[in-house]
């Protein structure tokens, strides 16, 4: 069993995936956001789950909580950083959790956290996710500094020479979200990203469903809304009750039966947000895929918004598709995400479903704070994916 450590961890989507490998250890994690912390804590009863600011928490302090367990991989998800004018002697003070900011953008102190965790613990591997802009940002130069200074101050590591963004669509995910994933390795390991397993015929980012991978076999079709959401509780706009039994627990699908592997009956984060009359009005006027400027402008005045700013402002799920990306904005109103077949949006769980979290894990916290949890998160089934690559390469070395 490998032991790793979260940084900026949130809910844990990152974490279940690696632990749900069956190989990793979560023991330790960080985020300043409470009610994430404590979600964390609630799945995973093992882990020092602290909540606070990680630039107040320097490695050696978080270490002595760790129970005198050694780490071998560190996992998470710093802000994109600038590095406008980042020199090597400001990287050295990464060593000292003292030291003052390295410019005027705070995100870039947060990366640099996670480096002198990096530092300090000194992992085999680290696995750091991030949005795809972070490889192009500033027409690659953001990348371009980080290389430079991973050569500078930590010679002992390699940065897998061919980064990747993966869509976690392709992984059998019920949606479109890309990531950037770097890892780094001692040298003398080596890391493989894994095969893709699905494909989705609209994506742009498509791959040949025919075409024979490594492992020799064929890529499964894309997993679906219908198969995320449709046997989950039926529902009304605005549902308090939380745990409720399943619609249906007949003809299940492979998804379906994987995401309710640990529960009986019942299932839980069911609430759904209150939508007014006139969202509601507009919503009956929608067809699947729908958008706000497909509609015609007497039913877009019913509900009106800057057409130039907000032209997707509303946007209706297609059953037979993935999802588009589920955002922490969802935790702010879920207009983009109105459930496909119902004059309502998204519950928590249904959200959860599309970012491939099982049902038996729980999130704690307020409407808007579940939500927000779901849409930070990394896909935990993306995450598996990564994870059982991360063992490869470790086990290679035993």
């Amino acid at each position: 069993m490998y032991n790793f450590i979260d940084l900026f961890c949130g809910a844990g989507g990152f974490a279940y995936g690696f632990e749900a490998t069956g190989k990793f250890k979560c023991i330790g994690a960080i985020d300043n956001k409470k009610a994430a912390i404590e979600t964390h804590k609630l799945n995973f009863k093992d882990s020092y789950s602290l909540c606070e600011d990680i630039r107040k928490v320097p490695p050696e302090l978080f270490e002595e909580n760790l129970q005198g367990r050694k780490v071998d991989v560190i996992i998470g998800g710093p802000p994109c950083p600038t590095f406008s004018t980042i020199g090597h002697a400001k990287i050295n003070s990464i060593r000292n959790p003292k030291g003052k900011s390295v410019n005027d953008d705070p995100r870039n102190d947060l990366f640099l956290d996670f480096l002198n965790y990096v530092d300090y613990f000194q992992p085999k591997i680290f696995v750091m996710e991030n949005v795809p802009q972070f490889l192009t940002k500033y027409k690659g130069g953001t990348f371009k500094r980080v290389q430079e200074l991973m050569n500078q101050s930590f010679p002992d590591y390699e940065i897998h020479h061919d980064v990747k963004v993966l869509n976690s669509v392709n992984y059998g995910v019920p949606q479109n979200r890309r990531r950037m994933i770097m890892v780094a390795y001692k040298k003398g390991y080596r890391f493989k990203y894994p095969e893709i397993s699905h494909w989705f015929e609209g994506s742009r980012f498509n791959i040949d469903p025919n075409e024979n991978h490594d492992d020799g076999k064929r890529l499964k079709p894309h997993v679906t809304v219908e198969s995320a959401i449709t046997d989950l509780p039926i529902i009304t706009d605005n549902w308090r009750v939380s745990e409720c039994e399943y619609s249906t627990s007949v003809d299940l699908d492979e998804y379906q039966k994987l995401m309710r592997k640990r529960t009986s009956d019942t299932v839980q984060n069911n609430i759904c947000r209150m939508s007014n009359d006139r969202a509601k009005k507009v919503f009956s006027n929608m067809k699947q895929g729908d958008i706000y400027m497909d509609l015609p402008k007497e039913v877009r005045q019913i509900l009106p918004f800057r057409e130039d700013i907000f032209k997707d402002r509303l946007k209706r799920l297609v059953l037979n598709n993935p999802s588009w990306t589920i955002l922490a904005h969802i935790g702010m109103d879920g207009y983009m995400y109105i459930h496909p077949t119902e004059l309502r949006t998204l519950s928590v769980r249904e959200a959860a479903r599309i970012q491939s979290f099982p049902d038996h894990f729980i999130f704690v916290g307020n409407q808007m704070e579940t939500y927000m949890q779901v849409g930070n998160a990394v896909p935990p089934i993306m995450a598996q994916r990564i994870a059982e690559s991360v063992v490869t390469s470790l086990d290679a070395r035993k």
